[in-house]
């Protein structure tokens, strides 16, 4: 199949490896190339609309958009959230009059906000509180009314909470990695949450499932179990044999008491797909690839 794929991130590396792996023929659009990924690699600026429009020339079956601005500093408030909001509803709605089966988007679990309980597409209300995750809504949005009723089908894949190999060092687990092995000082300013922990292995097994399956437009991409802070670095302290000492450890003990979770009755889990790792394998497997 010959699948278009926006953006390179880590966890569109794992979706191309899996996607080669599997067969299918690989465009990549991106600002930057890997000597890593074995595909064609285009380099471009999905700002410059009618320069990336060119790429739709190849023909694809399959466009993955995982494109979006995920920078830990500054994410979830900076006003390029609008340019890729405004990207990945123009392409839905140039998508109409192409050939192009189905378009999948790389949505977020913070869409659906500050929960009391789990998450489940297309029952639980969206409920954004950043402009990060209204952004992410308002895309969802535009472009389901650009594709309803034509030939294109659209999935929405919201991600819960992505970890796995060559992730930015300042996200929470490269973090803790990288503190444990260094006998540095660690702090946690929220131990509270519960968050949804899956690898970006196990996030790309569901893309290649959802283009396989029939699914509705919203699908969760979760384990339905969820760990806070404090749990996911005693299960790094336990991988790396480290001896727990609480005085190294800064902790805010008052958290925003969220829940982040795929509800168990979310439509992949319903239909058969399932997670290849707990948390304690994901981290296993990361440990051996950072070594």
């Amino acid at each position: 199949m010959k699948i278009l794929i926006i953006g390179n991130g880590f966890i569109a590396k794992s979706i191309i490896q899996r996607l080669e792996t599997e067969g299918h023929q690989l465009l990549i659009f991106s600002r930057s190339s890997y000597k890593e990924i074995h595909s064609r690699q285009v380099l471009g600026d999905i700002f410059l609309f009618e320069d990336f429009l060119k790429t739709l020339h190849w023909q694809p079956q399959v466009i993955i958009n995982t494109a979006w601005i995920t920078s830990q500093a500054v994410y979830r408030n900076d006003p390029s959230n609008r340019k890729y909001a405004q990207f990945t509803s123009d392409l839905a709605r140039f998508l109409v009059n192409t050939d192009v089966e189905h378009y999948i988007v790389l949505g977020t679990c913070s869409e659906y906000g500050l929960q009391s309980g789990p998450s489940t597409a297309g029952l639980t209300k969206l409920s954004p509180n950043d402009l990060y995750s209204q952004e992410k809504v308002k895309a969802f949005k535009s472009s389901q009314k650009f594709l309803q009723g034509s030939k294109v089908r659209m999935t929405w894949a919201r991600i819960f909470q992505p970890y796995g190999p060559q992730q930015d060092a300042n996200r929470l687990i490269p973090y803790l990695v990288r503190s444990l092995r260094n006998g540095e000082k660690i702090q946690l300013s929220d131990t509270t949450s519960i968050h949804d922990w899956i690898t970006s292995s196990d996030i790309a097994s569901a893309i290649s499932w959802l283009i396989e399956n029939e699914v509705p437009t919203e699908v969760d991409v979760g384990t339905t179990i969820g760990y806070s802070n404090v749990e996911v670095l005693r299960h790094l302290e336990d991988l790396l044999s480290n001896t727990t000492q609480w005085a190294q450890y800064s902790f805010n003990f008052s958290g925003i008491n969220k829940v982040s979770i795929a509800g168990k009755e979310s439509p992949l889990f319903k239909l058969g797909w399932r997670p290849k790792y707990n948390l304690n394998a994901g981290l296993e497997h990361i440990l051996k690839s950072s070594q």
